[in-house]
């Protein structure tokens, strides 16, 4: 009819090409898109050669105290018998104790000895864990990074 206007029925949303399908978005938004995408892709790179440099400097790390534990099980099962019973016989002959007290002693002090090297290696292999600690660090600023590239606002046509 004369004098009325044609309606556009599209619903608020952009017009279709010919062959149906949505528009690309704009070359700055896939180009952001990308570049996110790559800065995302560099920084887990990056994270996880940080973490295989951590777990090599934590193997080189674990391998002392694993040695002293190791030292303390060879020590307390193989030579302190022979130490010992010297130790007792020691203690027999110029202390004057019975047999039962001058072998009590050296047992107790046998036991001593392997715990106080139990201690020191448990001790060592605790402190190994912290060796992770500049990669969560790392993680933490990475991950915070992120979440403030994916919220901050897209610069607009007008700049």
């Amino acid at each position: 009819m004369v004098g009325q206007t044609t309606m556009i029925q599209r619903n608020g949303s952009t017009p279709t090409s010919r062959h149906g399908s949505t528009p690309a978005p704009p070359n700055g938004v896939a180009q952001d898109v990308g570049e996110l995408t790559h800065d995302i892709v560099s920084l887990a790179e990056l994270q996880f050669e940080l973490f295989q440099s951590d777990c090599r400097k934590g193997l080189k790390g674990l391998l002392a105290p694993v040695a002293l534990l190791l030292l303390a099980v060879i020590v307390a099962t193989a030579a302190v018998p022979v130490a010992l019973i010297c130790t007792a016989e020691l203690l027999v002959q110029a202390a004057g104790l019975s047999r039962a007290a001058a072998f009590a002693i050296a047992a107790l002090g046998g036991l001593g000895a392997a715990g106080g090297l139990g201690i020191v290696g448990w001790a060592r292999i605790r402190g190994a864990g912290q060796v992770f600690e500049h990669s969560r660090e790392e993680l933490t600023r990475n991950l915070h990074w992120i979440k403030h590239a994916l919220k901050r606002p897209a610069p607009s046509d007008a700049e």
